[in-house]
């Protein structure tokens, strides 16, 4: 929203994600702080200072000083009070003291709007990012998904997070600017001491409610043990033969994707280099040193972030370069190879890669580490790869996990509610009516309760959904498939059909369930279930979008990077948690959480209010639902530009843009 405005037309705070920082506002906030008298500076000494509420004061007054300025458009100003109370602690109290902070700061600043030169033509917008699921006399428990994949039943992984996770007397974990942090496993059953050269398995886990998780692909966990055996001097000739022989069955059955892969890949480098030379010569010609019309006009931050830019160029391509080079030695390999040399997995193995997307079947028969008596043969004296490797099946594992000392009546001893993961449209068996024509994403709720998301569009590009209860889910060593289609009925992932909210009368149910419907459909359906619209989030999450059409040269190839690299982003599979349960261990919430499909977490807020000449309707609630997606088209409607708005995906709120005297549009 705020790149609709010029850099001198608005005003940003500090916010949870934004480029740049006002190191002002801190400066001036701090000195706002010292002026207090001394008496009230001992005081506050002797308790903390409260550095956060002094900047938060700050952007306060910087906000209002703000509105005074005509030339300023756009105004914006962040607070997470009540997020940090309502994670804290499930008190009512505390919480409605947050929420009076916020309306108290809401009043100031609606009094500041009537007062300032624009008031008439203003609006002001409160909107929220999430609901929590916080409950009173209910504290949320914690489950240690780090714990579970650094242990010999969970894979001994080394294990990548975003945040330090929660130990005692920790101050690294205070550390705002971190962005990775490994916790080695000391059960790794291959991998001992190289937990930042190959960590296994990636978790965000700043989901709350919500975790994705990322494994590195079994076929190279196993290409890795077995170039790891291969060292040993103690192997005899006949295993080692058989060992070598698995190499390169591995690597035979993955060469066409991998080579595709690595010539797609260094072309694509090619043309970032190319893309970097160019930025370097932009660069270079920018001035020295910036005058004064320049900070105000903010160009000195559009050539900062020019550079900084490129310092992510450069390290992709570093990166993606050093996988490329590792890929290179793996697919030239030949058998003499290991005759000719001592070759250990760091010379093969790309570093600090997770390879490809692990699919159903590997996920279900995921390789963690050789087996208990290490390589075995078959009477045919080839690899026994059943017994020469563990392995374990992540998705009932994961959701069987519980916990035996939960004292909560109102918390279940499982953390886990279900797995998402999504189906590429190839494994799908594209004659059956069911499957649609786009990819699917698989819900694992139990081996007996499952179901597919399936996607289509129809004859004029809409995008339909249909939600197939299943059982059965496997895929076949080709790749292709299989599963039992099975009645609707209560118990399946999201539980739509035995919801009292659902949109849909309960004798229409049955039939309605076995039929497509578009997004809107499902969303006026669904919208006041217990998880709310997940069933269109997830095939959102999951969602993997064209190549543009009639792109050529290093055009083609950088989108082509772009969407290669953005796909990469996507883990292999989410876990969701249980109501009140949550997986942030950098410090487990015992107040609400987010991040689930739940309604009260994805339930949000917005209060709209405006000026006399804004055309804002009073006092009016909307009942029509509405997602986030909605906002930004909302607004620019609202200020008069449609053309923009129109090329959003969003539907704009209609029911706000009402003007006197014309009728509401309908929905």
């Amino acid at each position: 929203m705020i790149d609709r405005f010029p850099y001198t037309d608005r005003y940003q705070s500090f916010q949870l994600y934004q480029r740049g920082v006002r190191w002002q506002t801190f400066s001036e906030g701090f000195q706002h702080k010292l002026s207090h008298s001394l008496r009230e500076l001992l005081d506050e000494w002797t308790i903390g200072f409260e550095i956060g509420g002094s900047v938060e004061e700050q952007s306060e007054r910087e906000l209002i000083e703000h509105l005074a300025d005509p030339r300023v458009r756009y105004l914006d100003y962040f607070t997470g009070d009540f997020d940090h109370v309502a994670h804290g602690t499930p008190d009512p109290v505390s919480q409605r003291l947050a929420l009076q902070r916020i309306d108290a700061l809401i009043a100031r600043v609606w009094t500041a709007i009537e007062t300032s030169p624009l008031g008439a033509k203003t609006v002001l917008v409160v909107v929220s990012d999430h609901g929590m699921n916080t409950q009173p006399g209910v504290y949320s428990q914690g489950y240690d998904l780090v714990q579970f994949f650094n242990s010999r039943a969970g894979g001994s992984h080394h294990v990548v997070t975003n945040r330090h996770p929660l130990t005692e007397y920790k101050l690294k974990g205070l550390d705002p600017f971190v962005s990775e942090v490994t916790t080695p496993s000391g059960e790794s059953l291959y991998l001992k001491g190289a937990a930042k050269e190959y960590p296994t398995a990636l978790l965000d886990l700043d989901g709350n409610e919500r975790a994705s998780v990322y494994l590195r692909n079994s076929d190279l966990n196993a290409l890795h043990i077995l170039i790891g055996e291969l060292v040993r001097p103690d192997l005899a000739p006949a295993v080692r033969h058989a060992v070598i022989d698995a190499v390169f069955q591995i690597i035979g059955r993955n060469r066409a994707q991998w080579q595709s892969t690595l010539e797609e890949l260094r072309a694509e480098l090619a043309s970032l280099r190319r893309r970097i030379e160019e930025r370097r010569i932009r660069i270079a010609a920018q001035p020295k040193k910036w005058n004064h019309a320049d900070f105000e006009a903010g160009l000195d931050k559009a050539g900062r972030r020019l550079s900084v830019e490129m310092g992510i160029w450069q390290e992709q391509e570093r990166d993606y370069s050093a996988y490329a080079d590792a890929s290179s030695k793996l697919l030239a390999l030949i058998p003499a190879d290991f005759d000719r040399h001592k070759l250990a997995p760091a010379d093969l193995i790309p570093r600090r890669a997770m390879g490809d997307f692990d699919s159903i079947g590997e996920l279900r028969n995921y390789v963690v580490g050789p087996g208990p008596a290490g390589m075995a043969l078959t009477e045919d004296d080839s690899l026994d790869f059943d017994r020469s490797f563990r392995r374990l099946d992540y998705l009932p594992l994961l959701h069987s996990l519980a916990v035996r000392n939960n004292v909560q009546s109102a918390v279940g001893p499982r953390p886990v509610d279900f797995i998402a993961l999504r189906i590429p449209k190839a494994s799908l068996d594209l004659g059956r009516v069911e499957a649609g024509d786009g990819e699917a994403v698989w819900l694992y709720g139990g081996e007996y309760r499952q179901a597919i998301i399936f996607s289509r569009h129809d004859k004029d590009g809409t995008l339909e959904l249909r939600y197939q209860p299943a059982r059965a889910v496997k895929q076949d060593s080709g790749g292709a498939l299989h599963f039992e289609s099975v009645p609707m009925a209560p118990g399946f992932p999201l539980s739509m059909f035995e919801d009292k909210n659902l949109g849909v009368p309960e004798t229409d149910r049955l039939d309605w369930f076995s039929r497509w419907h578009s997004e809107l459909d499902w969303f006026r359906a669904v919208h006041k279930t217990r998880y709310s619209n997940g069933i269109i989030a997830l095939q959102e999450q999951f969602l993997r979008t064209e190549l543009s059409a009639g792109l050529t040269g290093d055009a083609a190839l950088l989108e082509r990077f772009q969407t290669r690299a953005r796909e990469l982003a996507e883990p292999d599979f989410l876990i969701f948690a249980n109501d009140h349960w949550n997986f942030n261990v950098r410090g487990f919430n015992p107040g609400g959480n987010h991040g689930s499909m739940l309604r009260i977490s994805t339930h949000s807020v917005l209060m709209v209010a405006g000026g006399a000449e804004t055309g804002v309707p009073r006092g009016r609630v909307i009942e029509e639902p509405y997602d986030s997606l909605s906002f930004v088209p909302t607004i620019l409607e609202m200020m008069g530009l449609d053309s923009p708005a129109s090329r959003l995906l969003g539907r704009p709120i209609d029911e706000l843009l009402v003007t006197p005297g014309k009728p509401p549009t309908a929905p």
